[in-house]
């Protein structure tokens, strides 16, 4: 993304698109048989060149998310699902984004949700595992 926008004079739609094939690159690796990879870490990363405030606005709500319920996968799900007003409303004060950001955090949104699928499901089945921070597997509840 930094080499994107760069060489294209910070071009928001260049930056989303190459931001996006990395997303996908990453939710479907190549060298996995395109299975495998969720890409949580990537959207962050694609955010926070694209909307620096946004991106530490979701890993805010990630984290609080986490301290407080336990599931990282859950924190993850609630950021992806935020994500598209974090971007509306923090892409630069009175101005909303051009329309190949928000279709691009739509999308981006909707496809992390799509690789959480079993995560979903056993958050409803209540079997997701639950993180502790600084605790071993032991001396979890």
């Amino acid at each position: 993304m930094w080499l994107a926008a760069r060489f294209t004079e910070h071009s928001a739609s260049a930056m989303m698109f190459v931001g996006l094939a990395a997303l996908l690159g990453h939710c479907f690796p190549i060298w996995l048989g395109f299975k495998g990879g969720k890409g949580v870490a990537t959207a962050l990363g694609a955010f926070l060149v694209l909307c620096p405030l946004a991106a530490v606005a979701g890993l805010v709500l990630f984290l609080l998310v986490v301290v407080f319920w336990h599931y990282v996968s859950l924190g993850s799900l609630v950021a992806a699902a935020a994500m598209p007003l974090l971007v509306y409303f923090l892409w630069a004060p009175g101005h909303a984004p051009p329309m190949v950001i928000t279709l691009g955090t739509l999308f981006a949104a909707v496809l992390l949700f799509y690789k959480h699928d079993a995560n979903l499901q056993r958050l409803v089945d209540g079997t997701e595992a639950k993180y502790y921070f600084g605790k071993s597997k032991g001396q979890q509840r």
